[in-house]
């Protein structure tokens, strides 16, 4: 019986409904009636078996939909501006399923921790370690084919420093146009466009690749100041003298970095940090030692702290040796500051002069929202303007569900896919040029934008209503009035892999 009703299937068959149970022919039967492969030769009244149809037009239709409303990238799609042509490189932490994934089966991968020529494929079924088990890269990755779906897409691993290190010299040798990196690094500099993850940013650069790097989601989790011990009792004085700052921490483990600005000359001041709850109980504390003579000297100090509870907690900052006056900032990974200051909160790579730092605003009502508040803002501790521009959030993927990816992790792959498509529009650009060209044509009349903003940088990205050349020859190249202004004396075109 069940050989037969596949044969009819096979061949396209109509099945055939009636309403007899336990027909001695059926396929499936019922309380009310039988389905079977051909007509009944015994006389029973039948008709065509109404058969559903799944109500799915894509399967995949729903993922990054928000953001191709907000960014206008489907007048762009319906020029057949797809990205086609471009080469985008994810490197994330988390790919841990990618195989289940249908959307991204297809994709090529890279581990850059297991080789350093990257050529090994990523072992998301068998992750090394536990912080790798999410599926962060796998929601920005979904994001860009849904907003360039045309474009050569590969799926990084890079879990660290030498990972990244290893990233940038592959993409570079690989000619990959737009890397997209919703990851932020810590400590390794002062957020000042130095250090060994902008060493890394400059590699890139030189190279022709553009980062297009989040800014983070820092804003309500950092604090600046100069060390400050007026008393002279050994304890840093924040704002009204107070010498504690209060952070409010959910119930758990989390970290909180002191670092201060002498990476060039390092052991000049020692600082020790303490966490206590509001029993007064210590609950963490860093005190590394930074001497001149320590060759292992690094300004920072990262408190691990244990929360019993959700709740204030207070740092208290103790300076062991040294002169007052450095600048520190303090950037805790969870929960908030009280005083939490929002500018200068841009970490590494974003920090970096040359990367495309994108903050984030919410894709629905897009125009007319503020900047999210957790995205981090500019300037840099060296004056750069930052983030360059504000991409769209609460996007929907299979790893977060409808509308929950959030953060400028979200507005990341955002922005990068979407100068993967101006690029596809015009082939001549480089991928600096269409990042300038879509901050050249950012919003920039809402309610909340301001000129020189380090909250939305040029302005919430969005692409222009699309113009065809008079070619001649279907959709040609676009027409860039906006790029007239740009000098391009100096900037790589764009490579030739074959497209």
């Amino acid at each position: 019986m069940f050989l037969s009703g596949s044969i009819a299937l096979l061949f396209g068959a109509e099945l055939i409904r009636v309403d007899v149970p336990d027909h001695p022919d059926a396929l499936a039967t019922s309380e009310y009636g039988s389905t079977l492969a051909s007509p009944p030769t015994d006389g029973t009244p039948w008709r065509e078996a109404p058969v559903p149809e799944p109500t799915v037009t894509d399967p995949h239709s729903s993922i990054g939909s928000e953001a191709l409303d907000a960014m206008n990238v489907e007048a762009w799609h319906d020029l057949g501006h797809r990205g086609a042509g471009v080469s985008i490189a994810v490197f994330d932490i988390q790919w841990f399923g990618r195989e289940l994934n249908p959307y991204l089966a297809d994709l090529p991968s890279h581990d850059c921790f297991g080789h350093r020529s990257c050529s090994l494929p990523i072992d998301t079924v068998n992750p090394q370690f536990a912080f790798e088990t999410g599926g962060h890269g796998i929601a920005c990755a979904e994001v860009i084919r849904a907003i360039a779906p045309d474009a050569d897409v590969h799926l990084v691993r890079v879990n660290g420093l030498t990972a990244l290190e290893n990233a940038v010299e592959w993409a570079v040798s690989e000619g990959i146009d737009i890397v997209s990196m919703s990851m932020s690094f810590f400590n390794e500099s002062f957020y000042d466009g130095t250090g060994s993850i902008s060493a890394a940013m400059d590699v890139l650069t030189a190279g022709g690749t553009l980062m297009v790097a989040s800014a983070g989601n820092y804003a309500r989790q950092h604090y600046s100041q100069r060390l400050t011990d007026a008393d002279l009792n050994g304890l840093h004085e924040f704002e009204n003298g107070s010498e504690y700052l209060a952070v409010h921490l959910s119930e758990g483990t989390t970290k909180i970095s002191v670092i201060w600005d002498e990476y060039h000359q390092c052991g000049t001041t020692d600082i020790d940090a303490y966490v206590y709850n509001q029993s007064g109980a210590l609950v963490g504390r860093s005190t590394r030692t930074q001497s001149a003579e320590n060759e292992g000297c690094f300004p920072t100090e990262t408190v691990t702290a244990v929360a019993e509870e959700d709740g204030w907690h207070y740092l208290k900052l103790h300076k062991a040796n040294g002169p007052s006056g450095v600048e520190f900032n303090v950037l805790t990974r969870s929960g908030y500051l009280y005083r939490a200051q929002a500018s200068g909160s841009v970490t590494d790579p974003g920090s970096h002069p040359s990367v495309f730092t994108v903050g984030a605003v919410d894709a629905e009502n897009y125009r007319f929202n503020p900047i999210e508040g957790f995205s981090s803002q500019g300037p840099t501790p060296a004056g750069v303007r930052k983030p360059d521009i504000a991409g769209p959030d609460g996007l929907t993927t299979s790893v977060y569900g409808p509308g929950r990816f959030f953060g400028t992790s979200a507005s990341t792959p955002s922005v990068a896919a979407a100068i993967a498509v101006i690029m596809s529009g015009d082939p001549k650009l480089s991928a600096r040029e269409a990042s300038e060209f879509l901050s050249a044509t950012a919003i920039t009349d809402g309610p909340h934008w301001q000129q020189d903003d380090t909250t939305f940088g040029a302005g919430k990205a969005r692409l222009p209503e699309p113009t065809e050349s008079n070619s001649g020859c279907g959709s040609g190249p676009l027409l860039l009035p906006a790029l007239a202004w740009m000098p391009i004396v100096g900037m790589r075109r764009r490579r030739d892999r074959g497209h």
